[in-house]
C-alpha cells in the first residue's frame, strides 16, 4: 500500500480545459502531495482511471468582460461592439452685402405749359409719357451665391418719387390726373405713412393730388422697399458674374398720364413750365437671399476608436465576418436645401502604415430642415426602420474594416450642396450642423469567423513540484462540455506552450487531442453535448515538476451557427470528467 494524492493533478488540469474556452472555474490550486487529501490507491493492471464531477454552469457574462466598447443589449442581452460620438461640422453661412443708393437716369424736363396767348383764369391740361433707367452694379457677393432670385433687407429702404418744376410761368398749381409712375418690376414695395396717392402693384397712381402750389415748389412722395425680386425660379434671376463677384441691376421707371396747370394771366411765347421727374432708392444692406446657393461645408475629420477592443479579439489571427455590421449618422440640417455627401470609412492598425481597409459611400443625402439618420449597413436594414427621414444604405462591403480588429477608423466626411432650385438663407447666420455617428457591430457570425483567444495558467510550480515522486509516462483527461454558446471552440495541440518559472518554454512535454470540438448550439438556446480529450505525454522523468504556466490560443469558430447572436445569457458547463493514466503509476518509496 502506498499514498497517493490524485486530486491535485486533477485539479489543475480540468482547470486548464475550463480556462482554454475562456472559463474561471472554482478549482482549488493549493493541494499539497505530502498532506492534504489522503488517498490509497493500489498499484496494478494497465490502466487507472480516477472519476471527476462536473463544474458549476458558466455564463457568457463571466466569460466576456464588458466595457466601454463590448456592451449587451439591455432587451435582448445580446452582445455588440458599440461606439458613438459626435463629428465636427463647421458652421456654414453664406456672407451679406450691401446695394448702394440708385438713383433713376434718363429723365428730361417735358414742356407742360407754353406758348399761345389766353385772357383771364385758364388750366392747361398735357399727357406725358416718359421713360428714365434703374440701374447699378453690386459688388461683393458671397461666392455661393449662383443666381439670386431675390433679396431682402432686414430694415426696409426708403423709395422717393419726386416731380420738379421750373420756368417762366406764374402758376396757381399743377394736380396729376391719373398718372401713373410704374417702378421696376423686382422692387418689393409698399405704402407707409408718408405715401401719397395709391400705390397698386409696383405702380404709384396719382389723381388728383396737388404736385405743386406755385413758385416752382417740387412735389416728393416716399414709399418703403423690403426687397427685390427678379424671378421665383432658377433661370429668372440675376446671374452671377463669378469673375467680378457681382450682379447688375438694372429696370425701367415709366411715367405716364396727364397734369393740369391752373394759372391767371396771358400765356405768350416766352411763357411756359416743365415738369420732370426722378426716382431714388436708399442704400439697403440684404440680410436674405434666395436663389441658387450653394455653401461650401467644411467637416474635421473623425477618428472612432476601437483601441479598448476585448483581449478575445485582439489577436493578429482573429477575422471577424458579422453578418450586419451598423454605421449610422444622424445629422441636423438647419438650411432649407438638401446637403449631399460621401464619406470614406478607413480602418488602421497602430504602428502598421498601410490601412487594413478603405470603405467608400458616395451620394448620400441628407434631408433639408430637420434631422435624418443614414444608416449603413451589410444587409441595407437595420433596427431603424425606413422613414421619412430614416435611409438605409447597403454596403456589402463595410464588413472589411473589421475582418481584422482595427484600432481606429477614420471617417472623412465630404459635403456638398448641388442643388439647381431656388431655396432661401439668411446672410451672415451661421448655420451649424450637429452631427454624430453611432457604430454597432453585433457579434453575430458568418462562415469567415476567426476568433483567437489568449490566456494562459500561471503560478502551477508549487503544485508541479511534488510530482518528482512519481513518474508519469502519459496523463489524459476527459470530459463533456454542454454548451448553448453558439461557437465551436477548438484547441489544436501547437497553440499549447509550456513554461517555467523563468517564462522558458519546456521542452519535451508533448501536448496532444483527440481533434474533436466542441459543438455549437445552432439556435443559441438549446444545450449541446460534446465529448474532448486532451493528453500530456513526457518520456523525461521530472519534467512535469518544473512547470509553471500554460499558454494558449483557443479559436472559435462559428460551425453551422450562423447569424446566431451572442448572447450574455448563454452558458458552458463541463461534467462527466475524467482523469486517466494508461499503464498505472510508479512511485519511488526511497
Amino acid at each position: 500500500m502506498f499514498r497517493l494524492n490524485v486530486r491535485p493533478l486533477a485539479g489543475v488540469l480540468v482547470l486548464l480545459l475550463l480556462l482554454l474556452v475562456g472559463i474561471v472555474s472554482c478549482v482549488d490550486n493549493r493541494y499539497d502531495l505530502d498532506r492534504d487529501i489522503d488517498m490509497t490507491i493500489s498499484v496494478g493492471g494497465d490502466y487507472l482511471s480516477v472519476p471527476g464531477g462536473s463544474t458549476d454552469t458558466t455564463y457568457l457574462s463571466k466569460i466576456i468582460t464588458e466595457g466601454d466598447l463590448l456592451v449587451t443589449d439591455a432587451a435582448t442581452h445580446e452582445y455588440q461592439l458599440a461606439r458613438r460620438g459626435l463629428v465636427n461640422v463647421e458652421p456654414t453661412s453664406v456672407g451679406t452685402f450691401d446695394i448702394g443708393e440708385i438713383s433713376s437716369s434718363g429723365f428730361h424736363p417735358v414742356v407742360i405749359v407754353g406758348g399761345g396767348s389766353a385772357v383771364g383764369r385758364g388750366s392747361v391740361e398735357k399727357e406725358v409719357d416718359m421713360q428714365g433707367s434703374f440701374s447699378q452694379t453690386v459688388f461683393g457677393i458671397d461666392e455661393a451665391l449662383m443666381e439670386v432670385g431675390d433679396v431682402g433687407a432686414g430694415v426696409p429702404a426708403k423709395l422717393s418719387i419726386a416731380f420738379a418744376f421750373s420756368g417762366s410761368l406764374n402758376y396757381q398749381s399743377v394736380i396729376a390726373r391719373n398718372l401713373h409712375v410704374e417702378l421696376p418690376y423686382f422692387f418689393v414695395v409698399r405704402a407707409c405713412d408718408e405715401t401719397k396717392g395709391e400705390l397698386r402693384g409696383n405702380t404709384l397712381v396719382l389723381d388728383g393730388v396737388v404736385l405743386s402750389s406755385g413758385d416752382n415748389d417740387s412735389f416728393a412722395t416716399v414709399l418703403e422697399v423690403d426687397g427685390y425680386k427678379f424671378g421665383d425660379a432658377a433661370g429668372n434671376g440675376k446671374k452671377v458674374d463669378k469673375a467680378n463677384s457681382s450682379i447688375e441691376i438694372d429696370g425701367e421707371v415709366n411715367v405716364s398720364g396727364s397734369v393740369i396747370t391752373v394759372f391767371d394771366g396771358n400765356l405768350d411765347a416766352n411763357t411756359s413750365l416743365s415738369f420732370a421727374p426722378s426716382v431714388v432708392l436708399d442704400a439697403m444692406t440684404v440680410n436674405k437671399v434666395t436663389g441658387i446657393i450653394q455653401p461650401t461645408i467644411e467637416v474635421e475629420p473623425t477618428n472612432i476608436g476601437l483601441d479598448d477592443i476585448p483581449d478575445f479579439l485582439k489577436d493578429d489571427a482573429t477575422r471577424l465576418e458579422v453578418t450586419n455590421p451598423v454605421v449610422a449618422f444622424g445629422a441636423e440640417n438647419k438650411l432649407d436645401t438638401p446637403v449631399e455627401f460621401d464619406v470614406m470609412l478607413v480602418s488602421h492598425r497602430n504602428g502598421e502604415t498601410a490601412p487594413l481597409a478603405t470603405v467608400t459611400v458616395d451620394d448620400i443625402e441628407i434631408d433639408a430642415g430637420c434631422i435624418t439618420a443614414i444608416i449603413l449597413s451589410r444587409l441595407g436594414k437595420s433596427g431603424y426602420a425606413d422613414a421619412e427621414h430614416v435611409k438605409n444604405v447597403k454596403v456589402e462591403d463595410i464588413n472589411n474594416l473589421w475582418e481584422r480588429i482595427p484600432d481606429y477608423i477614420t471617417v472623412d466626411i465630404s459635403p456638398s450642396v448641388t442643388n439647381p432650385n431656388y431655396y432661401t438663407v439668411e446672410l451672415d447666420r451661421e448655420y451649424d450642423m450637429l452631427a454624430g455617428y453611432d457604430v454597432v457591430i453585433p457579434l453575430s457570425f458568418e462562415s469567415g469567423l476567426n476568433i483567437v483567444y489568449n490566456d494562459s495558467i500561471c503560478d502551477l510550480n508549487a503544485d508541479f513540484s511534488d510530482l518528482d515522486q512519481v513518474d508519469f509516462d502519459q496523463v489524459g483527461l476527459q470530459f463533456t462540455a454542454v454548451s448553448t454558446i453558439p461557437l465551436q471552440l477548438e484547441l489544436k495541440p501547437e497553440n499549447v506552450v509550456v513554461k517555467d518559472i523563468y517564462g522558458q518554454q519546456i521542452e519535451g512535454i508533448k501536448v496532444t487531442a483527440d481533434g474533436r470540438k466542441i459543438a455549437e448550439s445552432t439556435d443559441g438556446t438549446t444545450p449541446v453535448e460534446s465529448r474532448f480529450a486532451v493528453v500530456f505525454t513526457s518520456a523525461e522523468a521530472g519534467v512535469l515538476s518544473r512547470v509553471d504556466r500554460i499558454c494558449f490560443k483557443v479559436t472559435a469558430v462559428p460551425g453551422q451557427a450562423l447569424n446566431v447572436p451572442l448572447r450574455d445569457n448563454q452558458w458552458i458547463r463541463m461534467s462527466k470528467i475524467n482523469l486517466n493514466v494508461p499503464g498505472g503509476v510508479k512511485v519511488d518509496l526511497n
